[in-house]
């Protein structure tokens, strides 16, 4: 078996001891390493410690060459794009404002409206603030630098949805989580963004309260209230007589009133993507109310005032004060306090007309499709949210069973005194009056 060759790359010998020599590139080593020729492995140790730095560069160099073979083209370009700054959390708003949100199970495009797109941005906005305050990083100069939407983190996000939770109700906290989720969803190519951060949260559970209906007593006081007084006495009488929403019956014009054929056509705000015209009759009383407006002023806006002021800034919150402070001139109680909610709720509104409009109809026997397409709504399911059994209806499902067992042998007194006054129906004033003298005669006996 041979002898192992001894180990000299790099050494060679000069006067009796053992020198270095090294060239690659820019680099050209000559230098001694103080060792006799006998002290090879000294020599080498020396050698080794010199130029360890230049050979690991070299490895480096080489390994990052083979990984650049096997990538492909698209590869590498994702590789440069990657190091290359991102969007940041300030300049994603009015990216995601024009991009598509998805479609609907038709295949129609989701483009949220104005006063959504203004509700987003407020809650974009404040997220915007919370990571500035608590996430960013400071230049030298002590300047915030640009946060990045693929640097956001799930520990991040679940800070501040958890400090949401806890300033504001349970279904405020799950429209900013669904918010944001859907921002980092959709700019997820453009912000290459490889995980969505908000993926891992669960919505809360949802303190579930609706508006009321008024009952007939609080709609009675109220149009009393509003007798002779313009434009809201017209605005709660399209509340209650078309079902319309509050948005819908600001923006009524009167070119949507045909009052020769005493109809209402219009196509309500929230559904008008869909194209889909609620035609309704004019009620009697709302159709009074409409023809004491002279002929030349009908054109425009029925509302002129209220509509000019609720598409102003804060028109809608301006609004809505007046028709809370009608409510509250009526003493009626508006606001619960309701668990899961950090302020009381309002519980009677504007929506209560609506409310109250369609319960009416149901109760009074229109079939719930009609009710449906007149109220706009997209299922009967929707439409059984918004009846409430009157207190009118509740007795009567009392007394609608019969009765079991021996009390069945006879007739209760409520249900004989329905058959006696069933049974004089029908009779003329002449008879009527020979019944009540014979129930004179019957009780002086």
């Amino acid at each position: 078996m041979g002898r192992k060759p001894k180990d000299t790359k790099y050494l060679f010998l000069r006067g009796g001891r053992w020198w270095i020599k090294f060239n690659r590139s820019d680099t050209h080593i000559i230098k001694t390493t103080g060792c006799a020729e006998v002290d090879l492995k000294g020599a080498q140790d020396k050698r080794d410690e010199e130029l360890r730095p230049h050979l690991m560069e070299n490895e480096v160099d080489k390994k990052a060459e083979a990984v650049k073979n096997l990538m492909t083209a698209k590869d590498r370009l994702a590789v440069v794009k990657d190091a290359l700054p991102s969007m940041t959390l300030g300049e994603a708003w009015e990216a995601f404002k024009v991009a598509p949100k998805g479609k609907t199970s038709r295949g129609r495009v989701i483009m949220p409206g104005d006063r959504t797109l203004t509700d987003y941005k407020a809650h974009w906005t404040a997220f915007c603030e919370w990571m500035d305050d608590n996430c960013a990083k400071k230049d030298e100069k002590g300047d915030i630098l640009p946060i990045e939407l693929r640097s956001v983190t799930p520990d991040q996000v679940q800070q501040y949805i958890a400090e949401v939770g806890d300033d504001y109700s349970s279904n405020t906290r799950n429209k900013v989580l669904t918010l944001l989720r859907l921002v980092f969803k959709v700019l997820a190519e453009k912000a290459r963004i490889k995980a969505n951060p908000f993926d891992g949260l669960d919505a809360a559970p949802l303190a579930m309260i609706r508006k009321r209906p008024l009952t007939a007593e609080e709609l009675q006081k109220v149009s009393s209230m509003l007798e002779g007084k313009g434009e809201m006495e017209i605005l709660f009488s399209l509340g209650y007589y078309t079902g319309a929403r509050l948005g819908d019956c600001v923006s009524m014009r009167w070119d949507m009133i045909d009052m020769g054929a005493r109809k209402i056509r219009y196509t309500p705000h929230k559904t008008r993507k869909s194209n889909e015209v609620i035609t309704l009759t004019i009620h009697p009383t709302l159709f009074s109310l409409l023809d004491q407006v002279l002929k030349d002023d009908r054109r425009g806006l029925v509302l002129p005032e209220l509509g000019a002021l609720y598409t102003t800034k804060s028109g809608v919150a301006a609004v809505s004060k007046r028709i809370q402070k009608v409510f509250t001139d009526a003493d009626i109680v508006t606001r619960l306090d309701v668990t899961g909610y950090k302020r009381d709720v309002a519980q009677v509104g504007f929506h209560s007309l609506r409310h109250s409009h369609i319960t009416a109809l149901l109760e009074n026997g229109i079939p719930m499709d009609a009710v449906r397409q007149q109220a706009g709504h997209a299922s009967l399911e929707m439409t059984a949210r918004y009846y409430h059994a009157s207190e009118k209806t509740l007795q009567a499902t009392a007394t609608a069973l019969p009765e079991i067992g021996k009390a069945n042998a006879l007739p209760a007194a409520g249900a004989k005194l329905e058959a006696v006054l069933a049974g004089l129906e029908g009779l003329s004033k002449d008879e009527l009056k020979k019944v009540a003298a014979r129930v004179r005669k019957m009780m002086k006996n």
